[in-house]
């Protein structure tokens, strides 16, 4: 069973940098927020996690509907008689997609 976010998680990042180069430090903060800051820096950036979710829900689907045509041109090319996949509507605003490079 998950915990409740009563505390706030701070960890470093492996990967991500800013533009500069500068390592990331993620908060995980209590009030379901997500914030962000270079190492040595003071400025943050937040975000709900709402808008991560929705976000995540967007990239999955949009994944998903690569592996399917994907999955759909090779079965094709071998000449098998399959149905092209269709994709999710778009129930979002059309910048997410955008900020995404999903269009």
């Amino acid at each position: 069973m998950a915990r409740q976010l009563t505390k706030d998680i701070t960890r470093e990042t492996l990967a991500v940098t800013d533009m500069k180069g500068n390592v990331q430090i993620v908060t995980l903060k209590a009030g379901d927020m997500l914030e962000f800051r270079s190492k040595g820096k003071r400025f943050r950036f937040e975000v709900p996690l709402m808008a991560c979710y929705n976000m995540a829900l967007i990239y999955t689907t949009h994944q998903w509907y690569k592996n399917r045509m994907a999955k759909y041109l090779q079965d094709k090319k071998d000449g098998r008689k399959v149905r092209k996949p269709r994709q999710l509507p778009k129930i979002f605003n059309a910048k997410i997609y955008e900020a995404l490079k999903l269009n």
